[in-house]
């Protein structure tokens, strides 16, 4: 319970009990905190779906069709079973990158406000992938403008590159965009465990892992082999793992046609043992790596990371040499 609550993952969790016919089974406390966070996120992801109506209709006025990402994808009809209980932190909407401070000024003058301290996305920044977030004025609500899918460069060009064009849903009327299932697949695996460092920290963020597999279970077969080459070659083992981890916590095969990089297995079994053992865990921690680890090394003389000075350490020992 504790677990799924840290990975937002509660309402799934309820759901699945359902399905497998053990929610009745549960203790009357457990169930009814189950429905509770159920029923106030359903409420809570109406309220987004109202608000991206909105904002897709703002757009749609000035001649833009957003094209949804991550958990904004949940809110349009026809998604994957499930899809009602993701839990949103927030709207993520690609807009053209040559009308997004037209768009941004748009839902500014509706009421939106500039979320505060943010300074590391003003408007003079090139390597933005998205502007300054917007704040509802009376909701929980945040949406984000993005100009690129991804932070990094290549990565958003290799994706975009075999995405082709967006299907067109609605909402209430209002026109909005979905990237195709291959797409999104790859957009998570990119963003959760390239962007945000999974492979760094050997982590898995259980909301967008689940989300993976319920993605890959809808789209039906796929030529993994095709999604493989839109990656940087320098990707692929990372994506190997990735799904070795679908494989391990939620039981869905690793693809059969698939090559397994070199090292796979290797940085599976660490990632494994990361997420399992409250020691690795603690070792691999970003904590522990920058505010421990890394000072530390960097602390170290110079002398001691240099290679000329092993070699110098070795002839003084064949040599019979004091240090």
């Amino acid at each position: 319970m504790q677990l799924a609550g840290n990975h937002l993952v509660t309402p799934s969790l309820a759901d699945a009990f359902r399905r497998h016919g053990l929610f009745d089974a549960l203790p009357e406390d457990i169930q009814e905190y189950l429905e509770t966070v159920t029923t106030l996120n359903r409420v809570r992801n109406r309220a987004f779906r109202d608000e991206l109506t909105n904002i897709a209709g703002l757009l749609n006025g000035i001649g833009i069709e957003p094209v949804a990402l991550k958990g904004a994808i949940a809110l349009v009809p026809d998604q994957y079973p499930g899809a009602e209980d993701r839990v949103i932190g927030d709207l993520d909407l690609l807009v053209p990158g040559d009308r997004v401070w037209e768009a941004h000024e748009t839902l500014l003058r509706s009421g939106y406000r500039r979320a505060p301290k943010d300074r590391m996305l003003a408007r003079d920044r090139e390597d933005m992938h998205h502007v300054q977030p917007l704040l509802h004025p009376g909701l929980p609500v945040t949406v984000e403008l993005h100009v690129r899918m991804l932070r990094d460069e290549r990565d958003d060009a290799c994706l975009r590159a075999g995405m082709g064009e967006p299907a067109l849903s609605s909402l209430n009327g209002a026109r909005i965009r979905v990237p195709d299932l291959a797409t999104r697949l790859l957009h998570n695996f990119l963003h959760t465990h390239i962007q945000d460092r999974g492979n760094v920290y050997f982590s898995v963020n259980h909301r967008q892992l689940l989300e993976f597999v319920r993605l890959r279970d809808f789209a039906g077969a796929l030529d993994w082999r095709v999604l493989a080459e839109r990656l940087q070659p320098g990707r692929r083992r990372d994506l190997a793992v990735y799904l070795l981890l679908a494989e391990y916590w939620y039981g869905q095969p690793y693809p059969a046609e698939l090559p397994m990089p070199r090292g796979s297995r290797s940085a599976f079994g660490l990632a494994r043992r990361v997420q399992t053992s409250g020691a690795w865990s603690r070792a691999f921690s970003p904590y522990f790596l920058t505010r421990r680890y890394l000072p530390a090394v960097l602390k170290l003389p110079y002398r001691l990371m240099t290679p000329s000075w092993f070699l110098l350490k070795y002839r003084a020992l064949r040599a019979g040499e004091p240090l």
